[in-house]
Parts: C-alpha cells; sequence; structure tokens
C-alpha cells in the first residue's frame, strides 16, 4: 500500500506539465503582444518622419518602453517554464548542450530559479519606473530629491542582484 501511495506521489509531480505549458503559451502570446507594439511602433516612426510632432516622439518612447516590458515578461514566463520542467519533471539536455543557452536556462535548484527570475522582474520593474519618470514632471526640489533616492535605490538593487565571481 505504501509503495503504491509513493509511486502514485511521485507521479503527481508531472502534473507540474500543466502549468509547464500554460507558460509557454502565454509567452508566445505575450510575443505576439510585443509583436504588434512593434507594428505600432513603425508606425510612430513614420509619424514622427513626417510630422517632427513632439507628442509623436513622447508616444513613440512610451510604446518602446512598452516593448521591453512586454518582451521581459515573455521571458519570466519562458524561464519559470524551463524551470519548473527541470525541477519536476526531466533536465533540458538539449540547454545543458548548448553553448547558446549560456546557463541561462540551466535550473538547478529553487534558489537558482528564483534568483533568475527575480533579476528579469527587476529589470521589468526599472523599465516601468523609467516610464513613470518620463511622464513625470518634478513640481519641487523636493519630488526631485525624491526621484534622485529611488535612482540610488535601483542602483544599489542591481548591485546587490549582481553575481559574485
Amino acid at each position: 500500500m505504501r509503495n503504491l501511495f509513493e509511486r502514485v506521489l511521485w507521479s503527481s509531480r508531472l502534473s507540474v506539465m500543466l502549468g509547464v505549458l500554460a507558460c509557454i503559451v502565454a509567452a508566445f502570446v505575450i510575443f505576439i503582444m510585443g509583436l504588434k507594439d512593434v507594428i505600432h511602433m513603425l508606425d510612430l516612426i513614420w509619424s514622427y518622419i513626417l510630422t517632427g510632432s513632439h507628442e509623436v516622439r513622447n508616444d513613440l518612447i512610451m510604446v518602446v518602453v512598452e516593448i521591453l516590458d512586454t518582451f521581459l515578461l515573455g521571458a519570466v514566463l519562458l524561464i519559470f517554464a524551463f524551470g519548473l520542467y527541470e525541477l519536476f519533471i526531466n533536465n533540458l539536455e538539449v540547454a545543458e548542450k548548448s553553448k547558446a543557452a549560456g546557463k541561462i536556462l540551466v535550473i538547478s535548484s529553487i534558489d537558482s530559479l528564483k534568483s533568475k527570475l527575480g533579476k528579469v522582474i527587476l529589470m521589468m520593474l526599472i523599465i516601468k519606473l523609467f516610464s513613470y519618470f518620463i511622464e513625470m514632471k518634478p513640481q519641487s526640489m523636493l519630488e526631485l530629491l525624491y526621484m534622485g533616492v529611488i535612482i540610488v535605490l535601483v542602483a544599489l538593487a542591481l548591485m546587490l542582484t549582481k553575481d559574485k565571481k
């Protein structure tokens, strides 16, 4: 009885495949959204060339920031899918043998997955912060000081996430 229960319990790890497949599908949907944003960006570039409008330029900058954010979200979903697969199902031998993988997709532990996801999510947050800074117009020295403090904290966060060699 115990042996049967352990086999069922061990096999239940395969249910993670639902999450892996869902993340892969979601990543492709996000990448398609990013491609749609790129097409929108090309249209804005054409409008900017024709008009030279400052408003179109601002829209163009915001669309570029959104494109970065969108593709990073797709990357997070893929990294998460690869990490779940490697942790619960099997190692990705193709990734281990590939020079192009650069060890970004080889996940050996939950901590490794959290670290890789955390760095990408930090980049997403920095991009979002950048988009807020583009729209902000500081009205006082105190607001400008707050912006400076935020930039220092972001730099500190980047420094703390740097891999130690």
